[in-house]
């Protein structure tokens, strides 16, 4: 089997597995925005997705998680994603490119964000679980990247690092909501704006 082969297929699993985790993310949406959080559970979230519960947990770990569409769901998740990029690779450019692939996973289906955000407006309590995964995503992020800076005050330069690329995937999600561009091509338009020096901080 040739590398191209193998490429290709990875890349076929990949997008069928993100289009799984897209269609579960949307099934537990609607099923929250019409019974509420209280009423829903995983085996009806993967019945309306039209999986098996087991399969249901090789996307999500909670149901919780499908409904804020969130892929890594603790700080080793994210952290290890950076861990496993080259060795070779500047440690903001690796940063960068575990950002692009997170943004990738997100769905640019406005009107699946649209349906995301009322149901967070409904159900106050995943506000709160929404900031804690939040934390956690940073987290991962600052501990990995602290591994692949060298000198000293690497937790701090970490901490510096993460924020403010935290802080343009921020950017690109606003504008996406305002122009309707696909996320992933927002993120890069707020990379180039940055490195640029149009914008600083």
């Amino acid at each position: 089997m040739t590398d191209v082969i193998d490429v290709n297929s990875g890349g076929l699993r990949e997008r069928k597995k993100r289009a799984a985790r897209i269609e579960t993310h949307r099934a537990a949406l609607e099923l929250v925005a019409e019974r509420g959080l209280g009423g829903v559970t995983v085996e009806m979230i993967a019945e309306r997705a039209g999986i098996s519960p087991r399969t249901f947990f090789n996307h999500w770990a909670t149901k919780e998680a499908a409904l804020l569409g969130v892929v890594f769901t603790d700080a080793d998740g994210i952290g290890d994603a950076l861990r496993a990029r080259p060795a070779e690779e500047a440690p903001t450019v690796a940063l960068r490119a575990v950002l692009r692939e997170w943004m990738r996973m997100v769905p640019s289906d406005t009107e699946l964000r649209e349906l995301r955000k009322q149901v967070m407006a409904q159900e106050p309590t995943l506000h709160a679980m929404n900031a804690g995964r939040a934390a956690q995503f940073q987290g991962g992020l600052i501990d990995a990247l602290q591994e692949r800076l060298e000198g000293e005050d690497v937790h701090a330069r970490a901490i510096v690092h993460v924020q403010i690329a935290i802080a343009l995937t921020r950017s690109a999600f606003t504008l996406s909501m305002t122009t309707g561009e696909p996320l992933d091509e927002e993120f890069e338009r707020v990379l180039r704006l940055f490195d640029a020096g149009t914008v600083e901080v």
